[in-house]
């Protein structure tokens, strides 16, 4: 299944397994004029991904002016989620953006982090987000291809490194998925993501 070139603020999959999904070529624009988050015009709640067996690819979306859950994987003790996060360009996330708690198992590749406080919360779920060649390059063992480094521009740290979410995401969705560099992200999801876009 796929949802894709949609305006909207939030997705939630629920207790139940949602498989073989692909999340694409959306925006998700925060701006509000109401927020729980002081000195921020934007909203908190984009995507909680919580389902029992949950397999979803979130690709070449644009998250614009939020502050936590783009997505929030996990959470519920016993259960589990298998989540590859490419080439979506965040801008302007004045919280954190990945968030992987219990259960969860994380590769994010290929991804540009504009202006982004905390691009990878530290959360008790596995999550790998490659940010040198050599961990891009240690991708190969797992799902035998490299991935694809992420980018950061006025962003904060990330160390995201458990190889146990590779191993986790060794399904042929992962391995066959075509990621582009990081540095061409802005500009292809800018022109391609969202409402009216066809290609």
């Amino acid at each position: 299944m796929s949802i894709d070139h949609i305006g909207r603020q939030f997705i939630a999959t629920g207790y139940g397994a949602v498989t073989h999904t692909t999340i694409s070529n959306n925006v998700f624009n925060g701006q509000s004029t109401y927020s729980s988050v002081p000195l921020c015009a934007c909203q908190y709640w984009v995507l909680i991904l919580t389902g029992n067996g949950d397999q979803i690819t979130l690709a070449l979306n644009y998250f614009y002016y939020t502050s936590g859950r783009g997505p929030h994987v996990g959470g519920t003790s016993g259960y589990t989620q298998k989540i590859h996060i490419y080439n979506n360009y965040y801008v302007t996330v004045l919280g954190h953006a990945i968030d992987p708690e219990v259960g969860a198992n994380v590769v994010a590749e290929g991804n540009y982090f504009n202006a982004v406080t905390t691009p990878v919360l530290a959360g008790v779920g596995a999550a790998y987000v490659p940010t040198t060649a050599a961990q891009a390059s240690a991708c190969s063992s797992y799902i035998g291809r490299a991935c694809q480094v992420n980018a950061f521009s006025s962003s904060g740290t990330v160390s995201a490194a458990s190889t146990s979410a590779l191993q986790a995401l060794d399904d042929s969705y992962v391995s066959g998925a075509s990621v582009m560099a990081a540095s061409a992200v802005g500009a292809y999801v800018q022109a391609n993501a969202g409402l009216g876009k066809v290609n």
